[in-house]
């Protein structure tokens, strides 16, 4: 047997012959290795502070004492991947690195909220684990408000930001607040005040901290809490804008009926006249090019939560006593905002 047409090893399993496989460029498994490796590397990196490091300039390739630095192997490892370059000794982020970094939420989202919820996926199928808080898994709460922080930023809050400039408001709630990221903006672009509620101790601590930092210590504050309860959640009977961002697809998780009885509630408890401004991303269509929306609906069916079309939620905000007024569709691929008013006769 020639050299060329002796079998090519594979680990212990059988030979591959040469040009088997075609092109290397052509064997789909490493673009999901590289593309694994990479994300993991990235939001680590972006959960320690570290990216932030990148973000904001050259990062010197062998720090001096005190000198604010990365492992030199992390650097050429992000080279290597067409993220940073190296220049005069430091490295700094390319046009790629720099797109990447502005979308980096999907990462943080993804490897950081929900890691552990894919690593399992084979034992909850098994049923050897469970997910849930009586379970064995759980997402990382502070995570998933932190992507979805920064996903909303550039996909969804512009859009928010006009609807909301069409309305007037002197009081918000945001049910699910997370960091408080859009609550603050809020607050800052229209006068308002504010409470956020959020059932994440981690992400509360982070609100608070940015409320402090934007001097809004007074008129915003957060409260830690479930916001299925709404009856545990003051100055709603004040507020009229209530903002729930990614978060009514947990109260369908106890069916539509439980949705709409939620939805009433809240009727009740704000004023005639309020507003409800909602995101949240629509089920999976099929669609083979289809980004987003699959991993999405994979990772709330392991949660047992299903997702609504924006014509489902319409006809459930409608039921409840809320009046449908803009549905539209921002950058984050499936998702919409829309905005409701409260016509519920009674309510206040």
């Amino acid at each position: 047997m020639t050299a060329e047409a002796r079998p090519r090893s594979t680990g212990d399993g059988p030979g591959r012959e040469v040009g088997d496989a075609g092109d290397p460029g052509e064997r789909p498994v490493f673009e999901l290795f590289e593309g694994f490796a990479l994300t993991s590397v990235l939001a680590s990196l972006e959960q320690a502070g570290l990216l932030a490091r990148l973000e904001g300039g050259d990062v010197p390739a062998d720090p001096g004492e005190g000198e604010d630095g990365l492992p030199l192997a992390t650097l050429r490892y992000l080279a290597q991947r067409g993220v940073v370059e190296e220049h005069a000794g430091a490295y700094s982020l390319t046009a790629r690195g720099r797109a990447i970094c502005a979308d980096k939420g999907y990462l943080v989202w993804l490897a950081g909220g929900y890691g552990e919820v894919l690593a399992q996926l084979g034992a909850f199928s098994t049923g050897t684990l469970c997910y849930g808080e009586d379970g064995d898994v759980v997402r990382r709460g502070r995570w998933v408000a932190d992507g979805s922080a920064l996903i909303g930023r550039g996909d969804v809050t512009p859009y928010a930001i006009e609807l909301l400039d069409g309305i007037a408001f002197s009081h918000a709630v945001d049910l699910g607040c997370g960091t408080g990221r859009f609550l603050i903006g809020a607050a800052q672009r229209y006068g308002a005040s504010g409470l956020g509620v959020d059932l994440s101790p981690e992400a509360c601590a982070d609100a608070e901290r940015a409320i402090a930092a934007a001097g809004l210590e007074g008129r915003v504050r957060v409260r830690h809490g479930d916001a299925a309860q709404l009856d545990a959640i003051p100055t709603l009977d004040e507020a009229q804008l209530v903002v729930a961002f990614f978060l009514l697809h947990e109260i369908f998780e106890q069916g539509r009926p439980a949705l709409v009885s939620y939805l009433r509630r809240l009727s009740r408890l704000t004023p005639a006249g309020a507003h409800m401004l909602v995101a949240e991303v629509q089920p999976a269509s099929g669609a083979p090019d289809e980004r987003w929306r699959p991993e999405f609906t994979l990772l709330h069916a392991v949660m047992r939560q299903q997702l609504l079309t924006a014509e489902g939620w319409n006809d459930a905000f409608a039921e409840a006593g809320w009046t449908p007024r803009v549905t539209r569709d921002v950058d984050l691929p499936g998702a919409v905002v829309l905005l409701y008013e409260n016509t519920t006769e009674g309510s206040g």
